[in-house]
């Protein structure tokens, strides 16, 4: 005779049902969790168990309160207000760093409430992404657009400049005697303008080629 479960389930059903799930948890490269009211693990995969241990320096599993601090006692404070939220009904992401391999990793954390059929808090649910690259494309694109805003400085104040010169001492140029010794004092002054000119587009010219293409 078949067991049933109460809500009409074969048991053996139940029990396939929860080895896929486990396997599933388990071939996933994100970190997922899952705490009860009190903080404590009620289920997580492999890469949740890893990914702690960068942290406090060992691995937490199934039974594990899951705030503890190991050996990095900042763990605690960074993470304790984090579940506290979750716990009230709110969900929020809050995003951490850490060594991995000597070096710097970026992961986005999510804490999202789990209410019961009766929409009361039993515990969060919680997983992480890697988005260390993420991070570094947006940091790539500050620094680019901050060689743009120093690019755009100085095309429209140190470009200003000789431009200006030129174009002024063009008006008193003598086009009536090609010798009068003043058109050979406003060359003088041409030259010397167009020569700064030159200095400044180097100077964009460097700035543009350190941007490098974009992300």
């Amino acid at each position: 005779m078949e067991q049933m479960t109460n809500n009409g389930k074969d048991i053996n059903e139940v029990a396939a049902d929860e080895r896929n799930l486990r396997l599933l948890i388990n071939n996933t490269d994100d970190p997922i969790w899952l705490v009860d009211t009190s903080c404590n693990i009620v289920e997580c995969n492999q890469s949740f168990r890893k990914w702690v241990c960068h942290f406090i320096g060992k691995e937490l599993g199934k039974g594990d309160h899951v705030l503890d601090r190991g050996q990095n006692r900042a763990y605690l404070d960074k993470f304790e207000m984090c579940y506290q939220v979750a716990l009230k009904g709110n969900a929020l992401k809050s995003v951490e760093d850490m060594q991995v391999d000597h070096h710097l990793r970026y992961t986005s954390v999510s804490f999202n409430p789990v209410f019961d059929e009766d929409n009361k808090v039993i515990g969060v649910s919680c997983f992480a992404r890697d988005i260390t690259e993420q991070r570094r494309h947006l940091y790539k694109i500050e620094e680019q657009n901050l060689a743009l805003r120093e690019i755009a400085f100085i095309e429209s104040h140190k470009i200003r400049g000789p431009v200006a010169t030129i174009l002024g001492l063009a008006q008193f140029f003598n086009n009536q005697d090609i010798n009068d010794e003043v058109n050979r004092e406003i060359i003088d002054g041409i030259v010397t303008a167009s020569r700064q000119l030159d200095l400044v587009i180097r100077e964009v010219v460097k700035k543009s080629n350190e941007i490098g293409p974009l992300p």
